[in-house]
């Protein structure tokens, strides 16, 4: 019986620690000054300087990034949509959750809104 409850609360140990976590409690709200900092290391590449999706990266992806400009992208969708494609990758795009910390996805998102187009 205790070899039973070892081995059922290791497994939910280790599923705790696989898990990125999903939920935003206890985080500031997103920084976009330090966000910049991080899109200019992880997704300029990509999306941009711009954040229109036509970065130097771009031509060679069989999935067109995001166009951060584009105000459709921002009212068809929301903000978990965002935060879970960052951690989790999308269409190609390749996860963060284990490069970036909660807090730093959460100020990546906060300077790509600044990219937002009314």
């Amino acid at each position: 019986m205790k070899i039973r409850t070892g081995l059922f609360l290791a497994g939910v140990l280790c599923a705790l620690i696989a898990t990125p976590p999903v939920a935003r409690a206890g985080l500031k709200p997103g920084d976009p000054v330090r966000g910049k900092k991080i899109f200019l290391s992880f997704c300029v590449q990509c999306h941009g300087i711009k954040g229109n999706g036509n970065g130097i990266a771009a031509p060679a992806l069989m999935n067109k990034p995001a166009n951060f400009t584009d105000p459709t992208l921002w009212t068809s969708h929301e903000e978990a949509f965002f935060l879970e494609t960052i951690r989790h990758g999308r269409g190609g795009m390749a996860p963060y959750w284990d490069v970036l910390t909660p807090q730093q996805i959460q100020d990546v998102l906060s300077y790509e809104k600044t990219f937002r187009k009314n």
